[in-house]
C-alpha cells in the first residue's frame, strides 16, 4: 500500500464513460488531495504505440506541491500487451509517491498481471450493469445521498431510463431532492419526477389495466402519449406492471403469499386481476408485450400498437 491511503495501481476495466469518469475523478481526488491536479497528473494515450520509458519517468518523478502523483494511460490494452513483463516487474516494486491508472476495455483476471494488481491495487469495473446489478447500483446511488429506493421504483427507472448511468444518476439526484425529508423513493415519486406531466397517466394506465377497464386504459394511454417520445415510457410502465403480476402469480403458485408492495387500497383489485387472468394468460400477456415492443422498434405505429396491447390486456 502506498503512503496516503491510495493504491499504487488502479485498473478501470470496461467502456462505460460515466463509470470511467466517476472512478477517475475519485482516484485523482484520493491521490492528490487538495492539490491542483494539473501539477501532479500525467496523461498518456495508449493507442499511439506508447513506449514504457516516459511512463516510468513520470511514475518516478517526485510530486510537486502535492502529496503524490497520478499517471494515467487511456486505451491501455495495447500498452499492457506490449509491456506486460515490465509492468509485472513494476507491480512487484511500485513507486510509493505515484499511482498508475490503466484504462482498458478488458482485463482478464487469470493473468499474472491481474493477480498481482489485485493484491496491491484495485480493479474497478466500468461495464454497464445488467438488470439486477443496475438496481443494486441505483440503491447505492440513493444511499450515497442518504436516501433509499424501493425495488419497484428501481425497476421502474430501469424500464423508463434503461442502462444509461449518466441519465440514471441525474434522475436519482432529482428524486432525492424531490422527496425532501422523506427517506424512501417510491414509484409515485418516479412517476412525478422522471416522466413529468406524463407521470400520473402512467399509473392511471396500469390501474385501469388492473381493473380490466378498457375505456379507462385507453383514455390513460392517450394522456400518457401527449408528450413526444413517451411511447416507450408507456410500454415500460406496462412491462413493470406485468412483471410484478407474474412474480406475484408465481409466489401464489408456489403456495406462498405474494409480496405486494403497494397501497392497501390497490391490493384487492390487483389480487382480483391475478385470479381473473391466471398464470397462463399472464404469460400470453408478456408475449404480447414483447411483440408490441418489437413492432414499435421495427416501425409500426406506436399509438395503435399500444392501443391493441392495452385492449388485449383488459379483455
Amino acid at each position: 500500500m502506498a503512503s496516503g491511503g491510495f493504491k499504487p495501481i488502479y485498473v478501470l476495466s470496461g467502456s462505460d464513460g460515466f463509470l470511467q469518469d466517476h472512478y477517475r475523478a475519485e482516484i485523482i481526488a484520493k491521490v492528490v488531495g487538495q492539490a491542483d491536479p494539473q501539477t501532479c497528473l500525467a496523461s498518456f494515450d495508449g493507442t499511439n504505440d506508447l513506449d514504457l520509458a516516459p511512463v516510468m519517468d513520470e511514475l518516478r518523478t517526485l510530486p510537486f506541491l502535492a502529496p503524490a502523483r497520478v499517471v494515467l494511460i487511456r486505451n491501455a490494452d495495447a500498452f499492457i500487451t506490449k509491456h506486460r513483463q515490465k509492468l509485472e516487474e513494476y507491480v512487484d516494486n511500485p513507486c510509493e509517491t505515484s499511482a498508475l491508472v490503466l484504462m482498458v476495455a478488458s482485463f482478464p483476471g487469470n493473468t499474472r498481471l491481474a493477480k498481482a494488481v489485485a493484491k496491491i491495487g484495485d480493479i474497478l469495473s466500468c461495464k454497464l450493469p445488467d438488470g439486477s446489478s443496475l438496481q443494486q447500483w441505483l440503491t447505492k446511488a440513493s444511499g450515497k445521498r442518504g436516501k433509499k429506493i424501493d425495488p419497484q421504483s428501481a425497476a421502474l427507472l430501469e424500464q423508463w431510463i434503461g442502462r444509461d448511468l449518466a441519465a440514471q444518476n441525474a434522475e436519482i439526484e432529482k428524486l432525492c431532492l424531490y422527496i425532501g425529508q422523506r427517506e424512501t423513493i417510491t414509484p409515485q415519486d418516479v412517476a412525478a419526477v422522471v416522466t413529468a406531466t406524463a407521470g400520473p397517466a402512467a399509473f392511471e394506465l396500469t390501474n385501469a389495466i388492473t381493473a380490466g377497464d378498457a375505456p379507462g386504459a385507453l383514455r390513460a394511454l392517450d394522456g400518457a402519449l401527449r408528450i413526444r417520445g413517451a411511447e416507450f415510457q408507456a410500454l415500460g410502465s406496462i412491462a413493470w406492471h406485468l412483471r410484478r403480476a407474474l412474480q406475484a402469480q408465481q409466489e401464489i403458485g408456489a403456495g406462498g403469499k405474494p409480496n405486494l408492495r403497494m397501497p392497501y387500497s390497490q391490493r384487492n383489485a390487483f389480487l382480483a386481476m391475478l385470479k381473473r387472468r391466471g398464470q397462463v394468460k399472464l404469460q400470453v400477456d408478456m408475449r404480447s408485450l414483447i411483440s408490441a415492443d418489437l413492432g414499435m422498434k421495427s416501425g409500426q405505429n406506436p399509438k395503435s400498437t399500444l392501443q391493441e396491447l392495452v385492449m388485449s390486456l383488459c379483455s
